[in-house]
């Protein structure tokens, strides 16, 4: 399972022209370090919306909550 997906990037697709990027050994997909990208951020792009539609627009999405409502 390439790193990327593991981190939930928005990319979809990876290309490269050095087949050997491509391989991840085993010490890239360990949990204990930052994988084969050690410069990714998660909270950078977790919870961002897509160009072109709002959060909770997407088929089968439901709209984001809001967590101060929640508050008795």
């Amino acid at each position: 399972c390439p790193t990327y997906a593991i981190q939930l990037t928005p990319d979809f697709e990876m290309g490269e022209y050095n087949r050997k990027n491509l391989v991840y050994e085993k010490e890239d997909l360990l949990i204990s370090g930052p994988g084969k990208y050690p410069d990714y951020n998660f909270y950078r792009v977790a919870g961002l919306a897509i160009g072109g539609k709002g959060k909770g627009e997407a088929d089968c999405e439901e709209p984001p909550v809001n967590t101060r409502s929640l508050m008795p």
